[in-house]
């Protein structure tokens, strides 16, 4: 299950909204601190996701909310995405050692064993449209209220605790 924070930016109508997801920290993941000193991440064009989320907190434009992805029917998605080519690519193999030992291997034995694999993935091509189910992430609640926003209160701002951040997100913060 992940959770996300961001900002309610547009309502779509009563069921959706549109919130905007920056990062925790203005630092990258894993990258050492003498990048991270010379790198806003923060402000980066990259750093803000858009995304469209159904409002179950009946969030107003303004607020500041927590989003909730099930990340089982990610994993589902994948799993299909992948497993099936993989199981027709096992299947290959298995003709291609019955066929052969994996000794003396003709064209031919190649080309019979690679037509469970190739099916495999025709089959996730044509029909993943319609075993794919989405993974909508939901506004689960509301951390602040888009008046207290204005108020200034922005205690819960990454950059508020980290005054090196850089000045547009403070100033969007």
């Amino acid at each position: 299950m992940a959770n996300y924070e961001g900002l309610v930016a547009t309502r779509k109508d009563n069921e959706k909204v549109e919130v905007l997801i920056r990062p925790s920290s203005e630092g990258i993941l894993g990258a050492s601190e003498r990048i991270n000193q010379q790198v806003c991440h923060c402000a980066a064009e990259g750093s803000t996701v858009k995304i469209e989320a159904i409002n179950a907190a009946r969030a107003e434009v303004g607020d500041w909310v927590v989003l909730h992805r099930d990340t089982k029917v990610l994993f589902r998605n994948a799993v299909l995405l992948v497993g099936i080519p993989l199981i027709g690519l096992l299947v290959g193999l298995i003709i291609l050692h019955a066929r052969t030992g994996f000794e003396n291997i003709s064209a031919l034995s190649i080309i019979i064993a690679a037509v469970p694999f190739s099916a495999s993935v025709l089959i996730v091509l044509a029909g993943f449209k319609k075993i794919y189910k989405p993974s909508v992430p939901v506004v689960t609640g509301v951390l602040k209220k888009a008046p207290e926003l204005a108020a200034g209160n922005v205690d819960f701002c990454p950059a508020a605790s980290n005054p090196s951040c850089c000045e547009s997100w403070r100033m969007t913060c």
